[in-house]
């Protein structure tokens, strides 16, 4: 059993295994593009239950479309309402009134699985910003450091070369020794791990010149502001999620193309 265990009985507990994603894979991909098809920039799709489908959010007439790529965190767990207070909701709405958000966060994925069941979706939506913030999971199940990098690399591949011109931001991760859902872990161990995997990151990132968003620093804040993480301990709350969207606001201001 691998160290960090018991961060996969606590994703348990709060969203369908990977396994059931990637049985309904197909039907995911084919409803998200039926409902961007149906609703195109007049209607609204919202999210129902974790365990059920990928999140998506539409405004019409947008002037920028949004996708988010991501786990549990980018979904919206640990919020009373997922829909509108997760940080990518955050996110959106401090962009602007007129901003249509994808959603694409989907409870337990790693970077391999969101390869086949978030990538096309976000290909298909000809985003103009993408963020992606995806490795805990890799990192928690002991996914080795170079398969994480690999994987990072041709999910980065594949959105620049069908999207050359949208703007990418990859967020690292944070100091989970801060989280006490970890506290039982091997803080040595931890750090070295989280250290590993921010260079693989950092890697990615220099090669495709795309934006980091680095919670390495930036999330440390949590030290001071336990109201950030939800009484799960392990995801953000409203408040931690309002935070995140301020950090990846400012990280792209700061960056703009």
């Amino acid at each position: 059993m691998g160290p960090y265990a018991s961060v996969r009985r606590g994703a348990g507990r709060q969203a369908v295994t990977i396994r059931l994603f990637q049985s309904f894979t197909g039907i995911l991909a084919l409803t998200i593009l039926l409902l961007l098809a149906l609703t195109g920039c007049n209607g609204l799709a919202t999210p129902q239950a974790a365990s059920d489908q990928l999140s998506i959010q539409q405004a019409p007439k947008a002037r920028l479309t949004y996708v988010a790529i991501g786990a549990s965190d980018t979904f919206g767990i640990g919020t009373s309402d997922p829909r509108t207070e997760s940080w990518p909701a955050d996110l959106a709405a401090r962009l602007g009134p007129d901003v249509r958000l994808v959603n694409l966060g989907v409870p337990g994925i790693h970077v391999r699985q969101a390869l086949n069941i978030e990538l096309p979706v976000a290909l298909d939506t000809h985003p103009d910003l993408i963020t992606i913030w995806l490795a805990v999971n890799d990192l928690a199940d002991n996914v080795p450091v170079a398969g994480y990098q690999h994987d990072l690399d041709l999910l980065l591949d594949r959105l620049q070369a069908r999207l050359p011109h949208t703007h990418i931001a990859v967020a690292n991760v944070p100091d989970l020794t801060l989280l006490p859902h970890f506290r039982s872990a091997n803080t040595e161990q931890l750090h070295r791990q989280i250290s590993n995997y921010n260079a693989a990151i950092a890697t990615v990132v220099d090669k495709h010149h795309v934006l980091l968003v680095d919670l390495s620093q930036t999330w440390s804040l949590l030290s001071v502001h336990p109201e950030y993480i939800s009484g799960d301990g392990f995801h953000p709350s409203n408040a931690g999620y309002a935070q995140l969207a301020m950090i990846f606001y400012q990280a792209l201001q700061q960056n703009r193309p």
